[in-house]
């Protein structure tokens, strides 16, 4: 066995409360809003919610680029399918993050439920066709460190606990700020969410803004990883966020919802209702749980929900709990919400894909149980990531991973063809199932591909591959494909660096979201460097919907020049904000943060503090307008966090906000910290500023 530093395989990110915006007032740092002028026309699903804007896993996973103009679409004969781009929420969604920028509707396309197309397009969503079987129960127990460890690391971060906190001679504390003139990064707040409490590795905390960027209704959702029980909150909201608030922050509601919850929560669009999957502290079992919540508990006293039948009209805070169909384990699946339909889809660890009903849409939720659960992979030791619906396809996808501790994706070991690392199409009507060629050969698919509903493109994000290009072993990389991939596809392949754990999602610059006419052209950066070799951002350019060669930019970690640690690559989140009510293409403006889990490199100028095995380093770097982030680029401001960081979330992007949102992967007491605002030893929920966004 290779010496690893394993990566944590929860995955997921962030389901954030998805309001739209209709217009901004200027923040509490003083920001401009967004001019009437300047806001996207809305559809009549967002034009129903005024007043807030969210980011959430989803939105990074599913995205947009430029899909033209309605004549363009029109003289294409493309016309219904650039209706049901300009329909999505999630696309109005992003234009209002990025200020805007992009086609929307015009005054006579509002009422777009009222279209002879959209309403043919529902009505195909909603058909029940016959489906496969259900999924058999596993007996087996859900692996929590489904990654195999070397012989001097820990796994992360289910297997968090595991790691033994290993002092650094030099103090723990960051340097004073009056040292660190040039570094841009500002901690904000960071709260003690429980001893090994984390949002995870891969999965993202939720937020949702208000038009004002209020002090009271604005709020950060936090899962927690633990066990609910009276004394310690299985998740929690913070509010008054920002500098201006005092306190700052404050628990704006914290709850026991019985089971543990480990992968990303999903919010309405109205911001009062929040779901996500738990662990159910007596059976064991995956359930799927919708919430409405109000202001109460606390962490250390969180208020005891149960299930309520007659949710949601139940008075809040209150909730409902449904255990998944054929009782299975769910570990790294976070819920996706289809808003336009209320369905929600959610895989588990036996290797089929769930589907609920009524999820926000003013009905009682419920398992849809004809002809779904849908299986994608019979194989016991198979288990799926998060999915992606696509409205524009009708299609829903998702890969697969290994479940347990032995690597029975590579072929031979088991099958000759190996029985994890598959990507797959499921049509959302029918239940029928693509699968694609084997893609990863060691570990599998983690992390949710990235879905590009206007160039109708996939991206699956890839460990280890097949070959021995890189270091004479396998490569990590990124794998395009149609959303019509035919079965046994295997795409066309970007490597990033020597390969072995898992390769994590990246981030489109915006240039590529400014593209427009659905053929689009920029880059998409990611973390590689997944084997023998220090993590190293890549940037894949992409011309004309076409991706070439990656190419390297900075090291930014020594985790491989410090005991030949391997380490995954983790997530990039991007965001363009010029201060102003839309973001330009100029340099300066688009930002991309990113992660690593240890010995963050020693740059010449801000460079990652106290360097160690537990001691993660967050980084921010600004993005060419054209063009790549070179190898000799600093980043504009660093921060230690113990173990590194969960997926970082961006507030507020059409007003100008700037606070960045994540949780620490370790207990602070792992590189010898406290969470700064709170006090305490365990898990930080984090918020900070990065002051060149301003």
């Amino acid at each position: 066995m290779k010496k690893s530093r394993v990566l944590s395989s929860r995955i997921s990110i962030v389901l954030a409360i998805s309001l739209i915006v209709v217009g901004y007032a200027p923040s509490l740092r003083g920001q401009e809003g967004l001019s009437a002028e300047n806001m996207a026309p809305a559809t009549n699903a967002a034009a129903a919610q005024g007043g807030g804007l969210a980011s959430d896993w989803s939105h990074r996973h599913l995205i947009f680029s430029g899909p033209g103009t309605a004549d363009e679409a029109r003289q294409n004969g493309t016309y219904d399918r650039w209706l049901r781009i300009a329909a999505d929420p999630r696309y109005a969604m992003q234009r209002m993050k990025r200020g805007g920028a992009g086609p929307g509707l015009s005054a006579e396309h509002r009422s777009l439920p009222e279209e002879p197309a959209m309403r043919e397009a529902e009505a195909a969503r909603d058909e029940e066709d016959a489906g496969e079987a259900k999924t058999p129960i596993r007996e087996e127990d859900s692996p929590r460190n489904a990654l195999s460890r070397g012989s001097r690391r820990a796994t992360m971060p289910a297997p968090l606990q595991g790691f033994k906190p290993r002092r650094d001679p030099r103090p723990p504390e960051f340097r004073p700020r009056s040292r660190e003139a040039k570094n841009r990064f500002e901690k904000d707040w960071s709260e003690n969410i429980g001893s090994g409490g984390t949002v995870g590795m891969g999965n993202f905390p939720a937020t949702f803004t208000s038009t004002s960027a209020s002090c009271t209704a604005d709020f950060a959702v936090y899962n927690t990883s633990l066990a609910g029980s009276s004394s310690q909150a299985s998740i929690v909201a913070f509010n008054q966020l920002y500098s201006g608030c005092t306190p700052q922050p404050k628990v704006y509601w914290a709850f026991d919802t019985g089971g543990t919850i480990q992968t990303s929560v999903a919010l309405s669009l109205d911001g009062t209702q929040v779901a996500f999957v738990q662990t159910d502290n007596s059976t064991g079992d995956a359930d799927f749980v919708v919430l409405k919540w109000a202001a109460s508990g606390s962490l250390a006293s969180p208020t005891a929900l149960t299930s309520n039948g007659s949710y949601p009209s139940c008075t809040a805070p209150c909730m409902i709990v449904i255990h998944f169909n054929g009782s299975p384990t769910d570990t790294y699946s976070s819920p996706y919400i289809d808003y336009s339909t209320g369905n929600a889809y959610v895989g588990d660890d036996a290797g089929a894909i769930h589907k609920f009903a009524n999820v926000f849409s003013g009905g009682t939720p419920a398992e849809v149980t004809t002809s779904w659960p849908v299986t994608l992979n019979t194989s016991t030791d198979a288990a799926l990531g998060s999915p992606v619906y696509d409205g524009v396809s009708g299609k829903i996808f998702v890969g697969d991973y290994l479940a347990n501790m032995d690597s029975k994706c590579e072929p031979g070991i088991v099958t000759p063809e190996g029985q994890c690392g598959y990507l797959y199409s499921v049509s959302a009507s029918s239940g029928t199932v693509v699968r694609s060629a084997q893609l990863d050969y060691n570990l599998g698919i983690y992390d949710s591909p990235i879905v590009d509903s206007s160039a109708e493109t996939v991206y699956a994000f890839i460990g280890a591959d097949s070959s021995t290009n890189c270091s004479s072993g396998p490569c990590a990389g990124v794998f395009q494909f149609s959303t019509g991939f035919a079965a046994g596809s295997s795409g066309t392949e970007a490597t990033v660096g020597a390969g072995y754990l898992t390769l994590f999602s990246g981030a489109f610059d915006n240039q590529y979201f400014t593209s427009t006419s659905g053929s689009p052209t920029g880059h998409l950066y990611v973390v590689g460097g997944t084997g023998p070799q220090n993590n190293t951002l890549y940037a894949i350019p992409i011309t004309s919907n076409v991706m070439g060669s990656a190419i390297a930019g900075p090291q930014v970690a020594d985790n491989y020049t410090n005991g030949g640690d391997y380490a995954a690559g983790l997530q990039v989140t991007e965001f363009c904000n010029n201060g102003s009510s839309e973001c330009t293409a100029s340099e300066g403006t688009d930002y991309l943060f990113l992660s690593v889990l240890e010995f963050g490199r020693q740059f010449s100028s801000n460079p990652c503090p106290s360097p160690g095995a537990e001691s993660g380093c967050i980084m921010g770097f600004a993005a060419p307008a054209s063009g790549v982030v070179a190898t000799s680029a600093t980043p504009n401001g660093t921060l230690q966090e113990a173990g590194g960081a969960s997926g970082i979330v961006v507030d507020n992007g059409a007003s100008g906000a700037s606070n960045i949102y994540f949780s620490t992967l370790l207990s602070a007491s792992a590189d010898g910290q406290t969470c700064t605002t709170s006090g305490g030893s365990g898990g930080c929920a984090v918020s900070a500023t990065q002051a060149a966004l301003q």
